[in-house]
C-alpha cells in the first residue's frame, strides 16, 4: 500500500479513534453521572430517614411516629428543595407523599413490581427501581432507603425520586462533555483539513504518535507526546494530549467512585468477602475479618477453606453436607444458610451466610455474613422467660389447688356444729396441708389457765397434751415462734424433745381473741433448713381459716348455751327440756325402758320475794338448783321449768326410783340454811310431784300434766311433801288443780 494511502488510512483511523474516545468519555461521564446521582440520592434519603427517625430532647417522639407532623415536614421540605419524597411504614402503607401523583396517604405503595421496598426493609440495603405505574406518562426512577426507629429496628422506608438529582449532576457535567465533544470534533476537523500536511510530516511524527497511542492503549493515561512540531503532527499531538488529559480526568473520577464503593463495603456492618473461582479470597472487609477473628491482610490470597471454618448451626460439629460456600462455587447459584463461624480462639459466631455468583467472566462469588448473635441471644432470653413463666404457672396452679383445698377445709369446719366434729375434721385434713409434718392443735380453756390438746396427726407427738399458757412463746408474744437446729430462739416449755427437730407454734387468733396454737414438728430439720419457708404461706392460710372457724364455733356454742340455759341458775330452760324430753321419750320407747319425771315447786316463794327482796329470792333459786345438780345423774336433765318451778327428767328410772329421788331432794333442800345480807331466810321447803313413763303418759304433754297434777296435790295436802301419781293414766281419776 502506498504511503499516502497509509497516511489517509491512519488519519482516518485516528479520527475514528478520537471519535470513539470521545464517545467513550461521553458514555462514561453519563454512567458516572447516573452512579453519582444514585449515590447522592441514597445519601440524601439516608439523611432524611435519620431526620424523621431522630428523637430530640424537646420532642421525645420522632416525626416517623407522628403522622401529621411527618406529612407537614415532608411538604415543607418539598417546597424548599423541590424533591419528591414518599414515606412508608413497615407494611408499605404510605405515611406521607410530596409527589404530584395520585397516591393516597394510608393506602399501600404497590409501584415496586419486584418488591424492592420490602426487600430494603428486610435486609436494610438501599435499592433503586423504576415505578410500575401504568397510568403515568413517565415512569420515575426511585431509590428506597430504610428508616430505623428506634435505632437497629427498621420501621419503614424513604422513597426518593432521584431524576431531579440526576438532572442537576448531568447539568454540571454537560460543560465537560461539551469540551470533550468539541475537542474530539475539532481534532477530527483539523485532522481532515491538514491531511495533506500530515502526509508530508508523516515520517517525522509517526514514531512519536505511534508511541503515544501505544502507551495510551496500555492504560498510561498520563502519557504525552511532543507538541512543538509546526506541522499537522504537532496539532495531532496537542489533540492527543488533550484527549489523554480528559481520559485521565475520567479515570480519576472512576477511581473516586471506586473509592466510594470500597468505603461503603469497608464501613458495612455485614461481613463481605469476594472469593475467586479457584477458591482463593480476593478481598474481604473489616467486618468479615472481625467475624472470622483474623486480620484482613492475612486472609486475602488464602484458600477460603483455610480461613473460613463453617460449622453446623446447631452445634460445633462440622456441617455434614457440602457447605454453602462450596455449593455456590460449584453451582454458580445463590445459596443461603444459617451457620456458625469458628474462630481461631475456639469461639463461634452464629451468622446467616449468603452467597451470590459474580458476573465476571472468570466466575467467583461474593459471600455476605450477617451476625445474628443478638437475635439468638434474644431467643435464648425469650426461652428463659418462657421457662420461668412455666414454673410460675405451675406454682400458680399449685397455689390454686391449695386455695381450693383450703376453701373446702374452711367449708367443712363451718359445717361442724360441735368442737369434737371440728377436731375430727382437723385431724384428718391437716396432714394434707402440712406435707408430712406432725402436729397438734391446742385450745385455751375458758379459765385461761390451761391449754389443752384437741387434735393431733403425724407419727411424732412433740408437745405435752396440757400446759400453761406461759409455757408457749407464741402465746406469750402473740406471734409465730420457730425453734430448731441453728436457731437462737428458745424452745417452748411444752415441747417434749430437745434434739435436732424443728418446731413452730402459730397462735390461732380471731375476732380479737387468741384461741390457742397450731404446733408443728419437722423431725429432719437439721437436713432441711428451709422446711418452714416452703410452707409458710399455706400455713398462714390454714391458721387464719382454722382460727376463724374455731371462733365461730365457740361463738355458736355460746349462743346455743344462752338459748337453752336459764341465766340465773345455769340450768336448762323449759324450751330445752321439752326438746330433750321428747327425744328421750322416743329413745326409752325403742329400748323399752321407763322414764321418771319430777316436778318441783318452792313453797311460799312469793313470801321470800316480798319479805327479803328479789335478790334473796334469786339466792333461794340458785341454791335449790345446786341441790338438784348434786343429786342428778349424768344422764338426767335438770331444768328451771318457770318461776320457782323446776323439773328433773330421769331416763331409765322407774316410778319407785323417782319417788326415792324426790324424797331425797326434799330432805336436802329442807336442810338448807341461807342468809342474805346478815338476815336468815328461814327454812326452805318444796313440794314435789312424780310421774313415770309409760304408766302416767306416753308423750311429753301427758307425762308433764300428770307430774303437774301430783305437784299441785302435794301443795293441797300441806306442802313439803312428795306425791306420786297412782295407777295408770287410763284409770286415774281427774285431779283438781289448786294454786299453791
Amino acid at each position: 500500500m502506498r504511503i499516502k494511502n497509509q497516511i489517509v488510512v491512519c488519519v482516518l483511523g485516528a479520527m475514528a479513534l478520537i471519535g470513539l474516545v470521545g464517545a467513550v468519555a461521553v458514555i462514561a461521564q453519563a454512567r458516572l453521572s447516573e452512579a453519582q446521582a444514585l449515590t447522592e440520592a441514597t445519601n440524601v434519603s439516608r439523611q432524611f430517614a435519620q431526620t424523621i427517625a431522630f428523637d430530640s430532647p424537646d420532642e421525645p417522639v420522632s416525626l416517623f411516629n407522628r403522622p401529621a407532623a411527618l406529612r407537614e415536614f415532608v411538604e415543607r421540605h418539598h417546597e424548599r428543595t423541590n424533591r419528591d419524597f414518599i414515606i412508608v411504614d413497615r407494611k408499605q402503607i404510605i405515611l406521607a407523599d410530596s409527589s404530584d401523583e395520585d397516591r393516597v396517604v394510608g393506602e399501600p405503595f404497590v409501584e415496586d413490581s419486584n418488591d424492592e421496598v420490602a426487600q430494603t426493609m428486610d435486609d436494610g440495603v438501599p435499592r433503586h427501581f423504576r415505578e410500575a405505574n401504568s397510568d403515568a406518562d413517565l415512569r420515575h426512577e426511585l431509590v428506597a432507603v430504610p428508616i430505623e426507629s428506634p435505632p437497629g429496628t427498621i420501621a419503614g422506608a424513604v422513597l426518593l425520586e432521584y431524576a431531579p438529582v440526576l438532572a442537576a449532576i448531568r447539568q454540571q457535567a454537560n460543560l465537560m462533555l461539551w469540551i470533550v465533544g468539541l475537542s474530539a470534533a475539532a481534532a477530527m476537523l483539523i485532522a481532515g483539513g491538514l491531511l495533506v500536511l500530515l502526509l508530508r510530516g508523516f515520517n517525522a511524527g509517526l514514531a512519536g504518535l505511534t508511541a503515544g497511542m501505544k502507551a495510551l492503549a496500555e492504560g498510561q493515561t498520563g502519557t504525552r507526546i511532543r507538541e512543538d512540531l509546526s506541522n499537522e503532527f504537532g496539532q495531532l499531538a496537542r489533540g492527543f494530549n488533550a484527549m489523554a488529559a480528559q481520559l485521565e480526568v475520567s479515570r480519576a473520577e472512576l477511581l473516586v467512585q471506586k473509592s466510594y464503593t470500597e468505603d461503603i463495603v469497608h464501613a458495612a456492618a455485614e461481613g463481605i468477602a469476594v472469593i475467586g473461582a479457584d477458591g482463593r479470597i480476593i478481598s474481604i472487609n473489616p467486618a468479615a475479618a472481625t467475624m472470622l477473628g483474623r486480620r484482613a491482610d492475612r486472609i486475602v490470597g488464602q484458600d477460603w477453606r483455610s480461613v473460613i471454618a463453617i460449622r453446623h448451626a446447631k452445634g460445633d460439629e462440622a456441617a455434614r453436607a457440602v457447605s454453602v460456600v462450596e455449593l455456590a462455587l460449584t453451582t454458580a447459584r445463590q445459596h443461603q444458610a444459617e451457620v456458625r463461624l469458628t474462630r481461631p480462639d475456639a469461639t463461634s459466631l452464629p451468622v446467616i451466610a449468603s452467597c451470590a455468583p459474580l458476573s465476571r467472566a472468570d466466575g467467583g462469588i461474593v459471600v455476605t455474613f450477617s451476625d445474628i448473635s443478638e437475635l439468638r441471644r434474644a431467643e435464648g432470653l425469650i426461652n428463659e422467660r418462657a421457662d420461668e413463666l412455666a414454673v410460675l404457672n405451675d406454682e400458680l396452679r399449685q397455689k390454686s389447688e391449695t386455695s381450693t383445698r383450703l376453701v373446702k377445709f374452711g367449708e367443712l369446719l363451718q359445717a361442724c356444729v360441735t368442737f369434737p366434729e371440728a377436731f375430727s375434721v382437723i385431724g384428718s385434713a391437716m396432714a394434707d396441708f402440712v406435707g408430712g409434718l406432725g402436729g397438734t392443735v391446742h385450745l385455751t380453756s375458758a379459765s385461761r389457765n390451761l391449754v389443752d390438746e384437741m387434735a393431733y396427726w403425724g407419727p411424732v407427738r412433740s408437745s405435752v397434751a396440757q400446759f400453761a399458757p406461759e409455757d408457749c412463746w407464741a402465746l406469750r408474744r402473740g406471734q409465730e415462734h420457730v425453734s430448731g437446729p441453728g436457731s437462737l430462739s428458745p424452745r417452748c416449755a411444752h415441747i417434749t424433745e430437745n434434739g435436732n427437730r424443728g418446731y413452730v407454734c402459730m397462735p390461732l387468733a380471731a375476732q380479737g381473741e387468741t384461741l390457742g396454737i397450731l404446733h408443728l414438728c419437722e423431725p429432719d430439720a437439721a437436713e432441711k433448713p428451709q422446711w418452714l419457708d416452703d410452707r409458710r404461706q399455706i400455713l398462714r392460710g390454714v391458721v387464719d381459716t382454722l382460727a376463724l372457724a374455731l371462733a365461730n364455733l365457740r361463738l355458736r356454742e355460746t349462743l346455743r348455751q344462752q338459748s337453752i340455759r336459764d341465766p340465773n341458775t345455769g340450768l336448762f330452760n323449759r324450751r330445752y327440756l321439752e326438746e330433750t324430753s321428747t327425744r328421750e321419750l322416743r329413745r326409752v320407747e325403742r329400748s323399752r325402758q321407763p322414764l321418771a319425771l319430777i316436778m318441783l315447786d318452792v313453797d311460799h316463794f312469793k313470801q321470800f320475794n316480798d319479805t327479803f327482796g328479789h335478790e334473796a329470792g334469786d339466792l333461794v333459786l340458785k341454791q335449790v338448783a345446786a341441790v338438784l345438780l348434786d343429786h342428778a345423774r349424768d344422764a338426767d336433765v335438770v331444768s328451771r321449768y318457770g318461776g320457782e318451778e323446776f323439773a328433773l327428767v330421769m331416763p331409765g328410772a322407774s316410778v319407785q326410783e323417782g319417788a326415792e329421788r324426790a324424797e331425797a331432794l326434799r330432805a336436802a333442800i329442807k336442810q338448807l340454811h341461807l342468809a342474805h345480807r346478815g338476815r336468815t331466810l328461814g327454812t326452805i321447803t318444796v313440794s314435789l310431784g312424780v310421774a313415770a313413763y309409760p304408766d302416767h303418759g306416753t308423750n311429753w304433754s301427758e307425762l308433764c300434766n300428770s307430774a303437774d297434777h301430783a305437784l299441785y296435790q302435794a301443795k293441797e295436802e300441806g306442802r313439803d311433801r312428795v306425791v306420786v301419781v297412782r295407777g295408770t293414766q287410763a284409770d286415774r281419776p281427774p285431779m283438781h288443780i289448786v294454786p299453791g
